[in-house]
C-alpha cells in the first residue's frame, strides 16, 4: 500500500509540474488554443470578454502598423497568445514573420488581457488582410 502511495506522489509530482509549462511550438499552440475554444467555460469568456477587449483594443494598432510600415506584408498570418491567469502574455508564438506582425509584437508581449478561466490560456488569431 505504501509502495501504491509513493507511486501517486510521483505520478502528481511529474504531472504538475507539465502543467504549468507553455507549449514548445506554434503548432502545439495552436491545437492547445483550438481544443480550449471548444470549452464551455472558455466560449463565455472569448465572447463576452476577450474577444471585445482584443477588436477594440488591436483593430487600430494593426491600421496604425499598416499605415506606419514601409512595404507592409499583408500576407496572411496566423499568432498564438499564451495568456496566463493575470491576463499577462506569457508567449507570443507566430507561424511566420511579417513586419506587420513585428509592428504588433511589442504591444502584444506588455498586454494585460481580461483574465481567462483557465492558464495558461492560448488564444489563437489568423490575420488576413484584404486589399
Amino acid at each position: 500500500m505504501k509502495r501504491l502511495y509513493a507511486m501517486v506522489f510521483i505520478f502528481l509530482l511529474a504531472t504538475s509540474g507539465r502543467a504549468g509549462e507553455l507549449a514548445s511550438s506554434f503548432k502545439q499552440a495552436a491545437a492547445l488554443g483550438d481544443a480550449q475554444e471548444k470549452e464551455r467555460n472558455a466560449q463565455a469568456y472569448i465572447h463576452l470578454d476577450l474577444m471585445p477587449y482584443y477588436q477594440k483594443k488591436y483593430s487600430p494598432v494593426f491600421l496604425s502598423c499598416l499605415a506606419s510600415t514601409d512595404h507592409p506584408d499583408t500576407s496572411p498570418f496566423s499568432f498564438v497568445a499564451a495568456i496566463g491567469k493575470d491576463g499577462r502574455v506569457l508567449r507570443l508564438y507566430v507561424d511566420h514573420e511579417t513586419n506587420i506582425f513585428a509592428c504588433v509584437r511589442q504591444s502584444l508581449q506588455q498586454e494585460e488581457f481580461p483574465r481567462p478561466p483557465l492558464s495558461p490560456y492560448y488564444m489563437h488569431v489568423s490575420m488576413n488582410f484584404s486589399k
